[in-house]
Parts: structure tokens; sequence; C-alpha cells
């Protein structure tokens, strides 16, 4: 299946966001309508990430009646080892009445907690790509889009060239695209390309200062003076190093693409099902924490990328479909866990 053939929202601008961790209508179908769908209008977002079909059925056919293209997980809450059951399913064709094709099916199974018991055993990846292959053909079979599942950012699994390895390149012939988790953590969007990754190049007064005395209840270059962050960048100044030697942010999508080159010929979709800045990341001491001016004139332009109206980066590739910036909103949307708040 070519990349045109995929099914896109009209006007598709490729902004997406991860619309709640709870259930999709806690709020109430109809403040949905009345707030939440003006809101994504506004904002321009063309896709939404959808985590829990359970009640979602409605709120999916509302998103497509009005131009935007749902993403659904079909939700286990450890969904390894193990393959989608006859509620999954029954869900699943709900889901696909309604118009939804888009669909995946598990969540990071290269971390502890993806697992029943909070253990990855040995052996993994093998048992995950057994059950994937599974779970492709049902959800083919029932008339869905599966996902290549999202692995944590940085990892070094690969899923593609396991199915391929495991005799299954042909599933590849069919729709199927792969989910990612492209947080760019602290980084800036063209990193590793940027000049501070490469050469090391030195942060000028005005912009320390600039990031410093932003008044947001925390120090963003976290007591490190401007020397020490200097230091640092120079000291660990990489000249060519390119995405597949550190893949952990923005640019994710040209490591899996070039995987996916590798083993298929040919590109699939990649579509963010998580991503975006997040108010005091701060695990690259190279850079500022990410405060909340720079989380948003970061994801303003992450936005121009998407549309290819950047000054400053390249357009997003066509393989890579959308965003999922997390997260639109937590109470607002119905949401009892404090701990996504913020």
């Amino acid at each position: 299946m070519e990349l045109h053939e995929y099914p896109r929202p009209a006007n598709d601008t490729g902004i997406g966001v991860h619309w709640v961790t709870g259930f999709a209508a806690a709020v109430g179908m109809s403040r949905i309508r009345e707030y939440w769908i003006p809101e994504l209008k506004a904002l321009g977002v063309k896709w939404v990430k959808i985590p829990n079909h359970d009640g979602a059925a409605d709120f999916a056919e509302l998103l497509l009646a009005e131009g935007i293209m749902p993403v659904v997980r079909l939700f286990q809450s450890t969904p390894n080892p193990g393959r989608l059951g006859v509620k999954e399913i029954v869900h699943l064709d709900s889901l696909v009445r309604v118009g939804v094709r888009y669909f995946e099916f598990n969540n990071e199974p290269d971390t502890d907690a993806a697992w029943k018991g909070g253990r990855r055993p040995s052996g993994a990846i093998d048992l995950v790509t057994e059950n994937v292959i599974a779970n492709f053909e049902t959800i083919l079979e029932h008339g869905g889009m599966p996902a290549v599942p999202a692995i944590s950012g940085g990892s070094d699994w690969d899923l593609v060239g396991r199915i391929v390895a495991h005799g299954r390149r042909d599933l590849f012939a069919g729709p199927i695209w792969q989910a990612i988790h492209n947080y760019p953590r602290n980084r800036p969007l063209d990193f590793p390309f940027d000049i501070g990754s490469q050469e090391g190049a030195a942060y000028t007064e005005r912009f320390y200062r600039v990031v410093a005395e932003e008044d947001w209840g925390e120090n963003a270059w976290r007591g490190r003076t401007l020397s020490e962050v200097n230091r640092l960048r120079l000291g660990r100044a990489n000249p060519g190093m390119a995405i597949q030697d550190d893949h952990n942010c923005w640019l994710a999508y040209l490591h899996f693409d070039e995987l996916n080159r590798r083993h298929l010929g040919r590109s699939i979709p990649i579509l963010s099902t998580e991503c975006g800045y997040i108010v005091g990341e701060d695990s690259d001491p190279r850079y500022p924490a990410t405060t909340p001016d720079l989380q948003m004139a970061q994801t303003l332009e992450a936005c121009r990328v998407m549309m290819g109206t950047s000054t400053r980066f390249s357009a997003a590739p066509d393989f890579y479909f959308c965003t999922a910036f997390w997260l639109l909103a937590n109470r607002q949307l119905g949401s009892s866990s404090d701990w996504w708040e913020g």
C-alpha cells in the first residue's frame, strides 16, 4: 500500500494531539461538541489520539464528522505478553463501523511497565513480534489498519526488522503503519543536527539571561552558569553525529524511516501517538530545561514544520503523517488522575 492510499483528513495540517489519559468522553459528549470541537478546530488539529477504546465510538464518529482523524488504541493496561481478546475485538468492530481505521494495540513493549508482572522477560522482542503478527492479522481481517507498536524514546528495538525476520514481510503489502513516541526532551527540533550538538556552539549571554529570567518557579539552567553550560556544550560536541547515533528526539521519524526502507525498500506511514515538549524536562544539560515560554515557542515551530511553513527547519517528510502532542487536557477532559496535571 502506497503512502497516498492511506486515509488522511481533508485540509490536513499534520497537527495532532493526545486527547486525555482516561476515557475519551468522560466530560460528556455535549461538552465536547460545544467547547472542545471548536477548540480543536481553532488550534488547527486534524488528528486526535484516543488512548482507550472503551466508550470512544461516539466521540470518534463525531471527530470524523468534523473532519478530524481519530487514532484509537485498543487498550489493555499491561498488553504483554498477549493478544487481542474478544472484548477488544467487539470494540474494534464497533469502531470500524463508525469509520475509524487507525488502531494501536500496544504501548512501549520494550519497557517493564508494559508487561504483566512489571518485568520484561528475556527474549521479549521475539515474543512481542509473534503477538504483533497475530494482532495485525486480526485487525486487518476486521477492516482496521494496525500500527507497529511505538517503543520508548531511544530504544534499540527494531520491530519492523524483526517482523520481516519472522518471515512476514508480506503483511506490509497491506495498510500497516508505524507509531512512534518522538518526545524531543529538552533538545531543539533539529537535534542531533543543531550547531550545539555538532559543534558545541556557545550560548550568548543574552539568551542565557532571557531564559534564566522567565518567571515560572524553577531555574531553567538548574544552577549552571553560562560558562559551565558552554563548557558542557563544547566538551560534548560530536561533529558528524547522525540520527542513528541518538534518536531520542523529535527527528526520531528519520531513524525509523531509514530502518523501514532498509527492510522494506520503501517508506510506510509514521504517526506520532505521543510526542511534544513537557515543561520542566531537563534530560540533556547542554540545553535549558523546558520552560513554559520555550514549550510554547517550540510547539508552535513544530506545527509550522508539519504545515511546511517553518522558515527555520525543513518541512516534515511525506511519510510523517502527524504529531500527537502530550497532553491536550487532563481534569478538564474528565480525568480523575492528578498525576498528569500540568
